[in-house]
């Protein structure tokens, strides 16, 4: 346990703070720490055990597909439309995926342990896509890719740099996910993307 719990504590306290300065409106406020907190918990999974859990993910993608059907902004067909993109998206990747541990497999003579991406991050993009409807959830998912590579060059110099480099090294990819629905929910994101060349 350590250092966990009065971690998740405080970030849960300071967070709750932020979105109520955010917005105090109850209408926007109890959505947005229903957001919070699911995502919360699962970046403290994935980090702690590198799983989404389904016992996660399927009530999360049923409250918050309803929370932004409820949305005046977003409505019925832009959620379902933003959940399927997500799902459609990552479930690509996963199966990109799979076919280059297999290839990596076969060159390597032996299968790998751990793949880049796993089924629940898939459905952790459906929820994502639910959150945010469509196109936010393409966003999101952008910036989550671009978090990823960055945390994911900046791990493999340092590891270069000590000599503990090893191949294949498993690196959660939920909370990088997460990062990019939450810059997205939050209005973050689309100003980080307008600030990008072109």
């Amino acid at each position: 346990m350590g250092l966990r719990p009065p971690l998740v504590e405080l970030v849960a306290a300071v967070g709750g703070a932020l979105i109520y300065r955010y917005d105090p409106a109850p209408q926007e406020f109890w959505p947005a720490m229903a957001v919070f907190a699911i995502y919360g918990l699962i970046v403290v999974i994935d980090v702690e055990h590198r799983l989404i859990l389904h016992v996660v993910t399927v009530p999360a993608a049923i409250l918050l597909g309803a929370i932004g059907s409820l949305d005046p902004n977003r409505g019925l067909a832009r959620t379902l439309l933003g959940g399927a993109a997500g799902f459609g998206i990552l479930l690509g990747l996963y199966l990109l995926g799979g076919l280059f541990a297999q290839g990596m497999a076969r060159l390597r003579g032996r299968t790998l342990d751990e793949v880049a991406l796993g089924f629940g991050d898939v459905t952790l993009s459906a929820v994502i896509g639910l959150t945010l409807g469509w196109p936010g959830v393409v966003a999101a998912l952008l910036l989550g890719v671009l978090a990823a590579g960055l945390f994911s060059s900046a791990f493999l110099l340092i590891m270069l740099a000590r000599r503990r480099y090893v191949a294949f090294t498993p690196i959660p990819y939920g909370p990088f996910l997460v990062l990019g629905a939450l810059l997205v929910y939050f209005g973050a994101g689309a100003r980080l993307l307008s600030l990008a060349p072109g």
